[in-house]
């Protein structure tokens, strides 16, 4: 049983007009910290609920949640080891429960007073009108994302209510673009709530709309914005969708494929029981391959472990209430306008050059607009924050800083000053972070007064969208700095995972040791194109060559060079990006995506060329992560398998449905091949480990 079960609590409300109406609330007990969800013991409580008010006669019903939230969906600790049989008896039984909420000969409505996803939105769906509460949010169907798909009606009931466009948008597209949730409003305006409502009387106003219907009224729904109706053809529709998920997964799951057909056969008129049906089989199908148990497993990786934070010592953390950012160029500046917003602190932003810092403005002035903008800040606190900046090219101003961060050039003489030029300005008790993606921590506080307050804060380009921080621990750094860290990215929004002080840490040096073996493949005449292809088939976010351009040649010439002086034998020089990072090239591509001439022209193929076919290829690559993997955990540079798959899902951007890196290489049987045992022990040696 769940700690804590999902009840449908029934209480009634007698109308002059209408006569009595039932409102059911939604509630597993607990705050909005835990989600409400569903599991059997939840639609079984349901069901006694609609028995109960089938005995009162009421006239309509209302579904609500409990304050902040409607309902997230199913409980997905249920589906880990699921097999066909467990699926299809699930799916079964959902569309048993909610489909007794169909069936009512009585009006029903839902009012989304908060987050609302999956199993939540189904039983929306199933209702005949619905509230939206303006402050609700998130809304979404984020099955696919998962590698299953709505399987309790969703994928009939939403081409129905909103039409086929928006139906693939919401259920798909969103999915495959990042897990994208929508907001009331964005919500709305795509039709999945007949009526848009102010919080503050949002109860209020639901229960009289219900109270209409029941007496036979018709209250209109309210307008709608002109984009929300879409004018793509069905035929154009599934078209873009099926072409949008190959190039997300490129085959790598089913699931986006099996949701696209399940909507065309809903948009066809398909019988709806049929559809329902084919709901079950498609679950049975995609719950227990390995992409979806993949999938959960991340789930609890992102969502439950890295907030739980189990490596975090037990010193306090320290205040922070003022910051500096030295270097203020692109990801100085970014790491201003990030903490500014969130930390709402006196934030210094600090350069050698006035027109670097003038930019830098122009920057997180310009986030804090974007934000007024989309409605999601007010005017004036907006200016309240602007005026908390001070850029500067003195050091004056640095003191009274809590943190400080430095995003200066990559090279440890530069950083090593900055931080003594600090030293001089801040108290003893102020905590020296570094923006540094391949260089010593360790390194870097030598020479310090109080080098126990130094650690790496290594951030992910861009910082708006990648949720990790690995925050990396020097020989010197002590708890209260490491537990400070580990507590300030909380508060930032992102995702910390502490590490051990080694080169490249964590992303970087998996990234690069596939990096190496792609580089290695061209260099030997294969096709660019043909390793992005083959490595695309792993359902990766981008290929190789693609990120090169992305991170940028000289960056990534720089980063290998360092890997390749700490571990020659696994990171061979290569000649070919040397020259790429030279060249001044943006990457291997030109504006029209083929292979650039000039590039064609360094890039020196051995002889004889030697060509590698893309299953070898694959193999190859994945035999190198897995050793320097197995090397991570082996040096101690993270405590577990967990923290790899977790930087590799949030700062790399691995699937879900290959569960990061790890548990794709034990799910594949490459672990047990390579080192008699898989990588993701059944014990989770970072509960039990000390802070590293």
């Amino acid at each position: 049983m769940s700690e804590d079960p999902t009840r449908f609590h029934v209480r009634y409300s007698d109308s002059p007009k209408a006569g009595r109406l039932a409102l059911v609330t939604l509630d597993n007990g607990a705050d909005y910290r835990k989600p409400t969800t569903f599991d059997d013991a939840a639609l079984g409580d349901l069901e006694r609920a609609l028995d109960e008010i089938e005995k009162q006669d009421a006239r309509g019903v209302l579904f609500t949640g409990k304050p902040f939230i409607f309902a997230v969906g199913a409980d997905l600790d249920r589906f880990a080891g699921a097999d066909a049989a467990f699926a299809r008896r699930a799916g079964r039984r959902g569309h048993q429960a909610f489909g007794r909420v169909r069936a009512l000969s009585i009006p029903t409505l839902a009012a989304i007073n908060g987050a609302c996803m999956g199993g939540g939105l189904e039983l929306a769906l199933h209702c005949q009108r619905r509230t939206l509460a303006k402050s609700a949010a998130p809304i979404a169907f984020p099955e696919v994302f998962l590698s299953i798909l709505p399987a309790w009606g969703g994928t009939q009931l939403a081409p129905r209510v909103i039409g086929p466009a928006r139906a693939l948008e919401v259920i798909v597209h969103n999915a495959l673009n990042q897990n994208r949730t929508l907001r009331a409003s964005e919500a709305f305006a795509r039709g999945l709530a007949d009526w848009l409502v102010e919080p503050v009387d949002f109860l209020e106003r639901s229960l009289q709309i219900l109270e209409a219907l029941a007496a036979g009224e018709a209250p209109a729904p309210d307008p709608r914005p002109d984009e929300a109706t879409s004018r793509e053809s069905l035929d154009e529709a599934l078209e873009r969708a099926r072409a949008f998920a190959e190039a997300r997964v490129h085959g790598a799951t089913r699931a986006p494929t099996l949701a696209i057909d399940l909507i065309e056969f809903a948009s066809r008129d398909g019988d709806l029981a049929e559809g329902l049906e084919r709901e079950e089989e498609a679950l049975a199908e995609l719950l227990p391959a390995r992409q979806a148990q993949a999938s959960v497993y991340a789930f609890h990786l992102v969502q439950q472990r890295v907030r739980r934070q189990p490596w975090r010592p037990e010193a306090p953390a320290r205040p922070v209430q003022k910051v500096a950012v030295v270097g203020a160029g692109l990801m100085g500046a970014q790491l201003g306008a990030l903490f500014l917003q969130r930390l709402e602190v006196p934030l210094v932003m600090k350069d050698i050059a006035d027109d670097v810092l003038k930019r830098a403005r122009g920057h997180i002035e310009a986030a804090l607009d974007e934000r007024v903008a989309r409605g999601r800040m007010r005017e004036g606190k907006a200016s309240f924050l602007k005026s908390l900046v001070t850029y500067t090219t003195d050091d004056a101003p640095l003191a009274g800083a809590d943190f400080a961060i430095e995003a200066v050039l990559e090279r440890l003489d530069v950083k090593r000053a900055v931080f003594a030029a600090l030293e001089k300005r801040v108290s003893a008790e102020c905590l020296f972070a570094t923006n540094t993606s391949s260089l010593s921590v360790s390194a870097m506080a030598e020479g310090l007064e109080h080098p126990e307050r130094v650690v790496g804060f290594h951030f992910f380009n861009p910082v708006k969208v990648l949720p990790l921080v690995e925050v990396a621990r020097g020989t010197r750094t002590d708890d209260a700095t490491l537990s400070t860290a580990l507590e300030l990215a909380k508060r930032i929004g992102k995702s910390a995972v502490p590490c051990r002080d080694a080169t490249a840490f964590v992303v970087n040096r998996l990234l690069m040791r596939f990096m190496g073996v792609c580089i290695e493949a061209a260099d030997a005449g294969t096709e660019f194109r043909d390793v992005d292809a083959a490595t695309l088939a792993l359902g990766l976010p981008m290929g190789p060559f693609p990120l090169l351009s992305l991170v940028g040649p000289r960056i990534a010439h720089h980063t290998a060079q360092t890997l390749h002086e700490a571990f020659p034998e696994r990171f061979p020089e290569s000649a070919n990006l040397a020259r790429l990072a030279e060249s001044g090239l943006p990457g291997v591509y030109d504006e029209k995506g083929q292979t650039a001439d000039a590039v064609r022209a360094l890039w020196e193929i051995r002889k004889p060329a030697q060509p590698v076919e893309a299953e070898a290829l694959r193999q190859w690559a994945l035999r190198a992560v897995a050793e320097e993997a197995r090397l991570l955990l082996d040096d101690g540079v993270v405590a577990d398998a967990r923290d790899i798959d977790t930087c590799m899902i949030l700062g790399a951007g691995w699937p879900f449905f290959n569960g990061g890196i790890c548990k794709h290489l034990d799910q594949i049987g490459m672990s047990e091949q390579l080192f008699g045992a898989p990588l993701v022990g059944t014990r989770d040696a970072a509960e039990a480990a000390p802070a590293r």
